[in-house]
């Protein structure tokens, strides 16, 4: 079945993007109000408190009553820019508008961070201005990486909204991590095929994201890398028994090398696995190389999940550099 996508695809515009990254602020609140507290808070690296603090007989000043309850006043403001460039006197403005809130922040949404000598700038005459304002420059790409991880293993519909708001930011390109992401899939009865001729399946009406990694998991790690984005490459096939049909390039090199390891893959899936995967399904197809990146908690995953190699391991050179840095890291 199509994947129903959570997020608005059809427009690139600022209102669009706005409003489907307000869409995913209010997500996460109205799951929890404790997890949004912790998101905001990391990426304005300042404790945000969602909820009231109920305290019981708290001594303020010379009197101690028997139970306080407590709601901390914040307000943030955002100014999304996709293309537009950024205004400091629109900012300026903005500061302008707060009233009496306890926290002050002003949160600045671009695509890539400001240079260091227009940040400090702006920084510096919000300050003078506007002294209670916090302000902080954040990009799409740390919005992802803040609500990635966020959630629990069982908590699956928040993990498929967080993945298709990354998908949906690769899509309208406010980022490119795509030569950065690793995307882990889990396998079961289909490892050996999958070990064996280097290759991962899936449905072709799934959503794509563009990452340059696929993590062959099963029993609780990453056991396998395939390259896809250095010399690899995704196709949509149908396979008619005999010949290759149909065949659509959705990533990569155009090449017919990987053509009959995908027809023997087709066939040995029917004989080993039951699988029918001669249409309609997609291949990721690449170097493969061993790999043993372990999942530090507990349970499976019961679908893909995506990791940015920047964070997991820092900076890397080729697969090999890859595969080796990870088995010294864990992912949650």
């Amino acid at each position: 079945m199509a994947k129903i996508h959570y997020f608005q695809r059809f427009s690139s515009k600022e209102n669009t993007v706005t409003n489907n990254t307000l869409q995913l602020f209010a997500r996460i609140y109205n799951h929890s109000h404790e997890l949004a507290s912790e998101f905001l808070s990391g990426l304005v690296e300042a404790e945000i408190s969602i909820g009231l603090e109920i305290r019981q007989q708290q001594k303020m000043g010379d009197a101690i009553p028997d139970g306080t309850l407590v709601q901390r006043s914040f307000s943030i403001m955002i100014e999304a820019k996709v293309d537009a460039g950024v205004d400091e006197g629109q900012l300026l403005r903005h500061c302008q508008k707060f009233t009496t809130q306890e926290q002050q922040i002003l949160l600045l949404l671009t695509k890539e961070h400001l240079q260091v000598t227009q940040l400090e700038k702006i920084r510096k005459n919000i300050s003078e201005q506007s002294p209670k304002v916090i302000f902080r420059n954040i990009t799409y790409g740390d919005i992802c990486e803040a609500c990635s991880g966020l959630f629990r293993d069982h908590e699956l519909q928040m993990q498929a909204l967080v993945e298709d708001y990354i998908e949906y930011c690769n899509d309208a390109k406010l980022f490119d991590q795509a030569p950065y992401l690793l995307r882990i899939v889990p396998c079961g009865v289909s490892l050996a095929l999958n070990v064996k001729y280097g290759i991962y399946f899936h449905p072709s009406d799934r959503g794509y994201t563009r990452h340059r990694f696929e993590g062959i998991y099963a029993q609780k790690e990453v056991q396998f890398l395939i390259d896809i984005g250095c010399g690899g490459s995704v196709f949509d096939i149908d396979f008619d028994g005999i010949k290759i049909t149909d065949k659509k390039m959705v990533e990569g090199v155009k090449t017919d090398e990987y053509d009959k390891r995908i027809i023997s893959m087709i066939q040995e899936a029917k004989l080993k696995c039951g699988y029918d995967i001669a249409k309609g399904h997609r291949f990721f197809c690449g170097k493969i190389i061993p790999t043993s990146f372990k999942k530090s908690t507990p349970n499976g995953i019961q679908g893909s999940r995506f990791i940015d190699l920047k964070k997991a391991i820092g900076s890397f050179s080729s697969l090999t550099d890859v595969a080796e840095k990870l088995k010294s890291a864990t992912w949650k």
